[in-house]
């Protein structure tokens, strides 16, 4: 979207030294700390990137009120020194509070995956979601579920603006596929689901194909646990379990794939998410087998086989999509260029 955007817009983008990409002994030492509280602006690629000082620990409010004063000020010497017409903000008010609204510019409310930050969101949503809508100018919303949770007196903010999917990249690619008749089952990224109810499908489905193998693609929290389960198998040869892979090497285990998972729970964050991993295996005309999200749902994939996630409804809805042979969806809509034109025609219109 940015290198799209880019060549139309001179963009600017506040950072902070983040917690989840260094360790906690990085932190300990002292001039990490210390240059994690400058202020530095560099030139890179075209973009703009402004560092803001800021500390952690923002769960406590002390911590949150400091980021909040410096993180205002900021924003405010940004505006006016670069003449900055708009600001595109994503729910990020538990690091740095909320951004200030006497800009003088319109605020693009960002509502990508606001609702996982909640534990009850019931109780927050009203306090936290209705300063977000006050302020924002145009909300943005990754899916049509999360235009309908937004209250009427603010839905005429909402724009909807999907994940994108790089069409080019994934049809340009040639594979080869082996002759050895084996299918391919395959969830890629594996932090999809935090739940593992998928792992016990394979065995019985195993037992219905015989010539199968799970293929399960991608690294993060949940790969100890599911390298752990693959361990005490009879069989740990009928699982592949890759580790990391560099986005510009995934194409591959795409199109090795017959059938497509995306196992996530039912719960209100991912009914509210945009499913990029089944356009991407949409993309490459794979059928996938999906819990029945509200979202997807809406969207009506032909490919797209929806089960509640439970072992059984899962086995079932896996020996169907195994006999597709119908439509896959025109994803012209969610492509980078077409979504990124629809954003500049928003910037380009917005008061």
């Amino acid at each position: 979207m940015i290198r799209n955007l880019k060549n139309k817009h001179e963009i600017h983008i506040i950072q902070y030294t983040q917690p989840y990409e260094n360790t906690v002994k990085d932190f300990l030492n002292p001039k990490f700390l210390l240059n994690s509280m400058r202020d530095w602006t560099i030139f890179k690629e075209g973009l703009y990137h402004h560092h803001v000082r800021h500390i952690y620990f923002t769960r406590f409010s002390q911590a949150l009120k400091f980021n909040n004063l410096i993180f205002k000020k900021k924003i405010k010497k940004l505006v006016k020194d670069y003449g900055i017409e708009v600001i595109i903000c994503g729910p990020s008010h538990y690091l740095h509070g909320y951004p200030p609204v006497d800009l003088g510019v319109p605020i693009i409310f960002d509502y990508v995956d606001f609702l996982h930050d909640f534990v009850d969101p019931n109780k927050e949503d009203s306090i936290v979601l209705n300063r977000y809508y006050k302020s924002a100018s145009k909300i943005l919303c990754v899916s049509h579920t999360l235009i309908n949770s937004i209250p009427l007196k603010y839905r005429d903010k909402a724009v909807y603006l999907p994940n994108g999917v790089d069409l080019d990249f994934y049809k340009s690619y040639k594979y080869s596929k082996n002759e050895d008749n084996t299918k391919y089952i395959s969830l890629i990224g594996i932090s999809i689901s935090e739940s593992l109810f998928y792992l016990d499908i394979f065995p019985k489905i195993k037992e219905k194909l015989g010539n199968v193998k799970l293929m399960l693609v991608g690294g993060g929290p949940r790969y100890p646990l599911i390298k752990r389960y693959i361990k005490k198998k009879k069989n740990p040869s009928d699982y592949i379990l890759t580790g990391f892979i560099p986005y510009s090497k995934i194409r591959e285990y795409f199109y090795m794939s017959d059938i497509g998972l995306y196992p996530t729970l039912k719960n209100r964050y991912y009914d509210s998410a945009c499913p990029l991993k089944v356009f991407e295996y949409s993309a490459v005309l794979k059928p996938v087998v999906s819990t029945n999200l509200e979202e997807l749902q809406r969207l009506n994939f032909p490919n797209v086989f929806l089960a509640k996630p439970t072992t059984n409804d899962f086995i079932e809805k896996i020996l169907e999509a195994f006999n597709y042979s119908g439509d896959f969806p025109s994803l012209e809509e969610f492509t980078w260029q077409n979504l990124s034109i629809k954003l500049h025609n928003l910037l380009k219109n917005i008061e």
